[in-house]
């Protein structure tokens, strides 16, 4: 094996190998010679077990590849079936049979015994390891992806083509069942999705995120003229307005190897796939046919049995003997080129962008092996040369880039597909449109019996059946009927299997409508399409069929001052800070028992529409809107929800006595409501637009939403911002006199003291006398990273045993990596990159020092992470940084900037580890004092009173309110 490179190469970019795995749902219980079923059996021998077989042989050769494979549901069903394992056994059986019968018929052909004989090897080897893994490839895959050398992907449940369903309903429950199947799986929930086809449409993606979905792979042109046009071009995935990422086809890439006239699978030395003994012999000679016969199907339909002799060899219809060496220069030679232009692709663009490039180069898996024989031996040579040969791009899946760089441009991605005009063409033509008005009267008709079903549990033969119908719809829905009537090849195979599955769903509706359950038809049914065991008809009740709300009049919601809070997301919902900020203030809130606390947020998947959580009576609101609703509009129609819900409040009896609005988002249901009921308001500004934007409103959506900002800041009673710089920031801004502005910091929730302290600290320390300097943030500019690595030679040279953690992602950090090495010190740095609230913990827990050199900070969340480890400190005298360390008494405050001043900071907490913990437990004891969630609820609570009229809020909830925070009053000044 040749050596790897010594020294840590230079990528110039980054290269994402997606092979696409699926196939239809092809088991037929009831019988064994259908042809289609043998699309698995073959697509098992030529392409799944071969790339099985490579990818683990490159992990026993240590090479370290990366490649994403996405499996659908259909397919882990097929593999994971005991019935079609041994059948699959069987097959192989019969091919082991039928070569060594071909190596003893071609004893005297000196030319093809060869070729037979090494068939008869190869049938052999694949048959012992598809017995190795129990035939159970699913669960060798998945060993791949725990060891970190696959990233597996979901996809929808049996295909679907998305953008032609007519109910958010139908495309939600393919996308749910996809990826419970996947966890059954895989142990794991998935982070990306292969969307079937690639096809998208506005609003899946809203849909992808509510299901945790992080991303998705696109054709080029939904990125290529997305609205508007990505900064980076197709060489880094764009992110949608809800916040699911969009990796983009490389069009270069995918043409060297899908191309018709040019692809690499033309190659004239590669085998010849149309060339197969199941239709070479037997026309003219009866013995040949009987000799051949038993392997073809029961009907003496010609089928490929596998084994096939000739290579390509020309334009021609004359053809060679296929040979192997050859072929596998070939594919060797290819590998070379594949990645010589992918390194060509990113030279061309690095330094260009403010990050390295990306290529996403993804392809049918049935590609390489079945159509493309040498296909798998072509990948095994990509990745070992990308290992060894090479170190201009580096494989990478979606997950590590997206891990490498969490941010991305946003835009509104174009409607695509990957097949023919990049659009439905294919799945929506004259041959194929009768199916979708059947397939929508399907979806609507399960839509209807789901909700009539909801909200109680049915008899159990009940719910089987709704199940089962779900199945049947499904299956209907898949997009391979739709492609194979395009195509013209088995059409009638597609239309029986449209109009069975729709029979069946059509027979099963009847049963449920009627309340009457055949239980033999059921079972039937069910033996003979059983895929997706954990299938959950309720996937299709409709969002408004809610759980029924609590009774405003109850006891627990009338016998004191009720706090109505607005925000559009709330745990589990997290899309940014505002989520847990807003719990931790209204757990703390309802924790005093003085108030009761209601938050007012929008529906997630797996939460309740009400609950009690932490004391908060959480209230969640489906927002009804079209599939294209850009977010800043989907906002607009949150709020019609949350003034219909606290109007449908307040005339069931209901108590409000004060509204708290979180940021623009929630603006005109807190005025309406305000205006409609004479409510106090209170606004609490998160974040503001010119502070994201760096102080430019580029665009007219981001004036649009300052413009609300200040609208909410003019409305309200009072105005809460984290930190005295964001209070600053807003006065300025919105023009706010300073004593209607108050500083309510975030807090953080506080371990109890008497919880051990984690002695782990592998993470942190590369060896046991590591002094660790600790930072944690994103890896951006305003960070402050660049200073600190500055900073550390100084360190290093007065504690040569100091070690420099930086945890984080971003986009910075191929450039933070440099200035390391260039400085000398990369050695004693370490880049872990984005790490789980668990393990974040125990680094605080075992760092000598934590270090914070930021040059701009409105608040500092990670100070105080640091003060509640009792961890000693070092921030820059900035910001929000400034306010929360007293210098010299609680921590250090170096210049910021100035990488001399926090060298010595840093030095000295570390050479004087007492001075350092006396530091951290004041720290510790202001942390409990001004940033415990109970300290900041108490003072809330006392400016709650202060609008509610009397301590404690005494006014009675039908007492008149004096419109306090309107007009000019509200302003203080106009």
């Amino acid at each position: 094996m040749r050596r790897r490179w010594k020294t840590k190469p230079e990528w110039k970019g980054y290269l994402a190998l997606i092979l696409h795995a699926h196939l239809p749902y092809v088991r037929h219980a009831e019988r064994d010679d259908v042809m289609e079923e043998r699309w698995f059996y073959e697509a098992m021998t030529e392409t799944y077990l071969p790339l099985l077989d490579v990818f683990d042989n490159l992990v026993r050769d240590g090479v370290d590849f990366r490649v994403t494979l996405s499996m659908t549901p259909t397919l882990l069903s097929l593999c994971s079936d005991p019935l079609m394992q041994t059948r699959c056994a069987d097959h192989l059986d019969r091919l082991i049979g039928l070569a060594d019968k071909e190596t003893a018929r071609l004893k005297r052909d000196e030319r093809l015994r060869p070729l037979a004989a090494m068939y008869a090897e190869r049938f052999r080897a694949l048959k012992a390891k598809y017995e190795s893994c129990g035939r159970n490839v699913v669960a060798a895959f998945r060993k791949l992806q725990d060891a970190g050398a696959l990233e597996i992907m979901t996809s929808a449940a049996t295909h679907g083509y998305l953008p032609l369903m007519k109910t958010e309903e139908a495309i939600r429950a393919q996308i749910r069942t996809g990826i419970r199947d996947y966890e059954r799986h895989f142990g794991r929930s998935p982070k990306g999705i292969w969307l079937p086809e690639c096809a998208y449409a506005p609003g899946i993606d809203r849909l992808l995120k509510m299901e945790g979905i992080d991303y998705f792979v696109s054709d080029s042109t939904a990125v290529e003229y997305a609205s508007p046009a990505p900064n980076r071009k197709l060489l880094a995935p764009l992110m949608t307005p809800y916040g699911v990422t969009a990796f983009p086809r490389d069009p270069e890439s995918s043409e060297q190897v899908w191309s018709a006239t040019d692809g690499y699978p033309g190659h004239y030395d590669y085998r010849e796939y149309y060339r197969d003994i199941g239709w070479d012999l037997g026309w003219d000679d009866a013995e040949e046919w009987e000799y051949i016969r038993p392997y073809v199907l029961p009907t003496h339909e010609r089928i490929n049995t596998g084994i096939k002799y000739y290579r390509i060899t020309g334009a021609g219809r004359h053809r060679e003997p296929y040979n192997p060496e050859w072929a596998r220069k070939a594919a060797a030679e290819q590998a070379d080129h594949f990645l010589e232009c992918r390194g060509k692709q990113a030279s061309a663009w690095n330094g260009r962008l403010d990050r390295l490039p990306l290529i996403v180069s993804p392809y049918d898996a049935e590609l390489f092996g079945h159509w493309w024989y040498e296909g798998p031996i072509w990948v095994d040579m990509l990745c070992r040369k990308a290992y060894y040969d090479q170190h201009t791009v580096k494989m990478v899946t979606p997950s590590e880039y997206l891990r490498q760089y969490p941010v991305a441009d946003t835009g509104r991605i174009n409607a695509s597909s990957w097949g023919r005009s990049h659009s439905s063409e294919v799945w929506l033509q004259p041959a194929n449109d009768w199916l979708y008005r059947h397939l929508h009267q399907a979806e609507e008709r399960m839509i209807r019996l789901a909700a009539r079903h909801a909200g109680r549990e049915p008899e159990r033969s009940m719910r089987r059946a709704l199940n089962q119908a779900a199945r049947e719809l499904m299956l209907a829905q898949s997009s391979d009927w739709a492609f194979i009537m395009d195509s013209r090849t088995v059409v009638d195979y597609a239309v029986r299997r449209t109009k069975e599955h729709l029979g069946a769903f059509d027979r099963l509706c009847g049963m449920i409508e009627a309340g009457r359950i055949d239980v033999p038809v059921l079972e039937s049914l069910e033996h003979r399409h059983n895929c997706f065991p954990d299938i959950d008809f309720a996937d299709y009740v409709p969002a408004l069929a809610a759980a029924p709300w609590p009774d405003p009049r109850a006891e627990n919601v009338r016998d004191k001052p009720n706090v109505f809070m607005l925000a559009w997301e709330y745990p589990p919902k997290y899309v940014g800070g505002l989520s847990r900020a807003v719990a931790d203030l209204a757990e703390a809130l309802a924790a005093r028992g003085e108030t009761a606390v209601h938050v007012v947020t929008t529906a997630v998947e797996g939460a309740p529409d009400y609950e009690i959580r932490g004391g908060v009576h959480v209230h969640r609101l489906p927002v009804l809107c079209s599939g294209d609703t850009e977010f800043y509009h989907w906002t607009f129609e949150m709020n019609l929800a949350m003034v219909d819900f606290v109007v449908g409040w307040k005339e069931r009896g209901g108590r409000v006595d004060l509204l708290h609005a979180h940021d623009w988002m929630v603006f005109h249901a807190a005025r309406e409501l305000k205006h409609s009921y004479g409510l106090p308001l209170v606004a609490t500004i998160h974040a503001t637009e010119s502070g994201r934007r760096q102080g430019k409103l580029d665009g007219e959506l981001s004036s649009r939403i300052h413009g609300l900002e200040w609208k909410l800041t003019y409305e309200a009673a009072r105005v809460f911002v984290c930190s005295k710089p964001m209070k600053d920031e807003v006065v300025r801004l919105f023009g706010l006199p300073e004593a209607k502005v108050d500083v309510v910091p975030n807090g953080i929730r506080i371990p109890a003291e008497e919880e051990p302290l984690m002695d782990d600290g592998a993470e942190a320390r590369g060896g046991s006398n590591d002094r660790v300097v600790l930072f944690v943030g994103r890896l951006v500019y305003e960070k402050g990273v660049q200073v600190l690595l500055a900073a550390m030679p100084s360190v290093l040279a007065r504690v040569p045993e100091a070690r420099l953690v930086v945890v984080g992602a971003g986009p910075m950090r191929e450039t933070l990596e440099r200035q390391a090495a260039e400085l000398g010190i990369g050695h004693r740095v370490s880049f872990p990159g984005f790490v789980d609230d668990g393990t974040k913990a125990r680094l605080y827990r075992t760092a000598d020092v934590c270090a914070f050199p930021s040059l701009y900070e409105p608040f500092g969340i990670v100070a105080l992470e640091a003060m509640a480890s009792r961890t000693p400190l070092v921030v820059s005298d900035t910001g929000g940084l400034a306010e929360l360390v007293e210098h010299g008494h609680d921590g250090y405050k170096a210049l910021p900037g100035h990488a001399e001043s926090l060298a010595w900071h840093i030095t000295e907490q570390l050479l004087d580890p007492a001075r350092g913990r006396e530091m951290a437990d004041r720290a510790y004891g202001k942390l409990l004092a001004d940033y415990a969630p109970a300290a900041i609820a108490e003072r809330v609570r006392d400016i709650y009173d202060t609008l509610l009229g009397g301590s404690h809020g005494t006014r009675r909830p039908d007492a008149e309110v004096p419109e306090v925070s309107s007009g000019a009053e509200a302003m203080g000044t106009v």
